[in-house]
């Protein structure tokens, strides 16, 4: 239990990364590293509360990651770089340990929103909030984006994002840390797949957001989402398309009254 950002160095050749959540710190090994972690513990201020032994599949929930195509991204595994159809792009994605393979209908819903959204006119600068794998980032960047700055406050997210996009070739900038600490950035379109509990606070803070013309928002189930409607309406938004999946999970593209959406 603990940040053990600092710590984490030097734990073997087994060590493959580290996890943030809350106050509690995740560290992955591809195989037993008992002694690995008892020289972490040794200096204080950290504890051990549990171990697990996995596998991939079971951390991944048991999802098995297949080709799909949005627009014309033909999204990938890059272990299985099978050919894209035609006239459409191949984009590898290895998810390694974060979660984020496309498969969730929040991150399906952001891609098909962000194509419909390119659509319309060039993308211009993005800001991704909570990049996870950095999939929306990299469509941002393949869909011809100006600049894209993808920022995540767990640093396994943030390598992550840079491997996939150093697998297909691209220049992305990542950035470790809160996303609140980035809305002084301008972007015309920010894309933010992020629970309730952080979104409440990001758009309701007293901070101005007409730099931001376009929000690509999901994340949000049904309890909650009335209440971010309310929100961004309140900060001047309007709702420009609104998604839904098993009843459960919601998307917004929202655009500042005053621009055009």
């Amino acid at each position: 239990m603990g940040d053990a950002r600092a710590q984490a160095h030097g734990l073997g050749p087994h060590y493959l990364g580290l996890w943030l959540e809350g106050d509690t710190s995740f560290l992955f090994f591809s195989a037993p590293a008992a002694q690995e972690v008892e020289r972490l513990l040794a200096p204080g201020g950290l504890s051990l509360r549990q171990r697990h032994e996995l596998t991939y599949e079971q951390w991944q929930g048991g999802l098995e990651i297949k080709p799909w195509l949005v627009g014309d991204l033909f999204f990938c595994p890059a272990w299985s770089p099978v050919p894209p159809p035609a006239g459409a792009r191949r984009l590898l994605i290895d998810p390694g340990l974060v979660f984020g393979s496309g498969l969730h209908p929040t991150t399906r819903h952001c891609l098909e929103l962000l194509w419909l959204r390119r659509q319309r006119a060039p993308l211009g600068r993005v800001l991704d909030l909570g990049c996870g794998t950095g999939i929306l980032a990299l469509a941002a960047a393949a869909w011809g984006a100006e600049e894209v700055l993808a920022v995540d406050l767990n640093p396994l997210c943030v390598s992550t994002t840079a491997n996939n996009a150093q697998l297909n070739g691209m220049e992305l900038k990542t950035v470790e840390g809160a996303a609140g600490d980035f809305l002084d950035r301008p972007a015309g379109l920010v894309l933010a797949n992020l629970p309730w509990a952080v979104q409440e606070e990001l758009w309701a803070a007293p901070r101005v957001l007409d730099g931001f013309p376009q929000l690509i928002l999901s994340g949000v189930m049904r309890s909650q989402v009335g209440k971010l409607e309310d929100l961004l309406r309140s900060r001047s938004y309007a709702i420009t398309q609104r998604r839904e999946a098993d009843f459960t999970w919601f998307s917004l593209w929202a655009h500042y009254s005053t621009a055009i959406a």
